[in-house]
């Protein structure tokens, strides 16, 4: 069977259930109005002559609305409130954050728009991802229905970003927001009129019913849980760091320059970072694909060896002055390990969990990428300010990736 023929591709979507078809068609667009947001907006509010302390102050507020937020969503998940209704709850916030940053011209403005991207990111993704499983109406695996989740996000996340980037050449960057605007317009539609979400709680109810007539009634089990999702929590931060170190540390490395390799033009940074999220989008789906019937502690291991590789050809591209043609190589593992990590992730999450329990889990999941914006970026900061090169973090972070290989195997 020829998987990238039109005919292919058409029977393997339409395989997927309806109801969860929509829910990647939701999420491809809110990755288009986001991709564009996220990763624009500090350079529209750089042009506002606003200091990299003010930026990263804003930052900072969308990361604590967002714990703030992800802590509620998971409780109300847990008791049955609809995901339906928070998506739409985070795209009211999320429309409400893009008004005020198209049209702020302040540092006030600023953190308030940022604060409500904040809370509509941290009700947004538990809801999202807890809607995978639930609509795979035991039809197909959760494993592949988040793999077609994550490569429809992988892939709105890039056509964002190029959209902005088009709105740069016309002097009208802010466009941005009024294409997430008309995002979750478009995802208001979905969910008002397409989505089904009575039949999806009556089943989930059911599953819920079934497992608790056969679990231990005891109280002293209701943590156990917890502690055995520790081990994938612990390996979740740290990749999860890692996704913030690529986005915000590594173009500033390249920018500085190594020990031998010399710095990097802000179109060149540009360029390597735009051909790394259309990597992503490229190759997310395949891996996910092939990847889709390994189990948990295989794909965990595999990713932190993908890692340890990508940030071995990161330090000894230091020392090359043609050293970016290490950093193009490094990108091709450093790809598949988070096109490895996170469909893999949160499948392990709502398999590892107890139903009644999915939405904290997930909850506590997502806040693994909101506590590593607060702090990974920073440390990393100071270490690059004082070394006045990277090459020292990417082998501490290499180093770590060795340690956490034989945890993987405690992960279910």
């Amino acid at each position: 069977m020829n998987l990238f023929s039109t005919s292919s591709v058409s029977n393997y979507w339409e395989k997927f259930p309806v109801s969860l078809r929509l829910i990647i068609k939701a999420r491809f667009w809110t990755a288009i109005g986001a991709g564009g947001v996220l990763y624009l907006s500090p350079i529209i509010f750089n042009g506002l002559s606003f200091s990299a302390e003010q930026i990263g102050s804003g930052i900072t507020t969308a990361a604590f609305a967002g714990i703030t937020t992800r802590f509620g969503t998971g409780y109300l998940l847990d008791k049955k409130f609809s995901y339906g209704q928070t998506i739409k709850v985070a795209c009211l916030l999320a429309i409400l954050s893009d008004f005020i940053l198209f049209y702020s011209q302040n540092y006030l403005g600023y953190l308030c728009g940022q604060f409500f991207l904040g809370a509509a990111a941290g009700i947004y993704w538990p809801s999202a991802e807890l809607a995978i499983p639930l609509n795979c109406n035991g039809k197909i695996q959760s494993s592949e229905g988040y793999s077609l989740a994550r490569s429809a996000d992988a892939i709105g996340v890039t056509l964002g970003v190029l959209l902005g980037t088009l709105g740069t050449y016309f002097e009208f960057t802010r466009i941005i927001y009024l294409i997430d605007i008309l995002c979750m317009l478009f995802i208001f539609n979905i969910l008002l009129k397409k989505l089904v979400i009575c039949k999806i709680e009556t089943e989930s109810k059911i599953r819920v019913d079934i497992e608790n007539k056969y679990q231990n009634p005891e109280k002293k089990s209701n943590l156990r849980w917890l502690i055995n999702l520790f081990p994938l929590f612990l390996i979740t931060l740290f990749i999860t760091g890692i996704m913030s170190l690529l986005q915000s540390i590594l173009p500033l490395d390249l920018a500085n320059g190594g020990i031998i390799r010399p710095p990097f033009t802000e179109e060149k940074v540009a360029t390597l970072v735009t051909f790394k999220l259309i990597l992503i989008s490229i190759i997310q789906w395949p891996v996910g694909y092939i990847l889709r019937y390994k189990n948990s502690p295989f794909k965990f291991r595999l990713c932190l060896i993908s890692l340890l590789i990508g940030f071995i050809f990161l330090s000894l591209s230091n020392y090359l002055l043609d050293g970016y043609l290490l950093i193009l190589l490094a990108f091709i593992p450093l790809t598949i390990s988070l096109c490895i990590f996170l469909p893999s992730a949160s499948d392990a999450i709502i398999k590892s969990s107890p139903i009644k329990y999915r939405g904290s889990a997930i909850a506590l999941y997502s806040q693994c990428f909101g506590i590593s914006s607060l702090t990974v970026p920073w440390m990393a900061g100071k270490l690059i300010d004082h070394y006045n090169t990277a090459i020292q973090l990417w082998l501490i972070v290499s180093l770590i990736c060795i340690v956490l290989v034989p945890i993987c195997k405690n992960i279910k």
